[in-house]
């Protein structure tokens, strides 16, 4: 997953924002331990990009 990437839970379709990766030290080394999407209602995301393009417009 990547931001931007649409994703449908219970018939509801969301924008993922962000995505963090986190890691944990095994044995020396980093490991990945899992990873957390957040997500927007697609209108919200939308709405966003739309004021994001106002502000750098301005």
């Amino acid at each position: 997953m990547q931001c931007g990437e649409s994703v449908t839970i219970e018939g509801q379709t969301y924008m993922v924002s962000a995505v963090t990766h986190r890691y944990q030290l095994r044995k020396g080394k980093y490991e990945p331990s899992e990873k957390r999407l957040d997500v927007l209602s697609s209108g919200r995301y939308i709405v966003n990009l739309y004021l994001e393009n106002l502000l750098e417009q301005s």
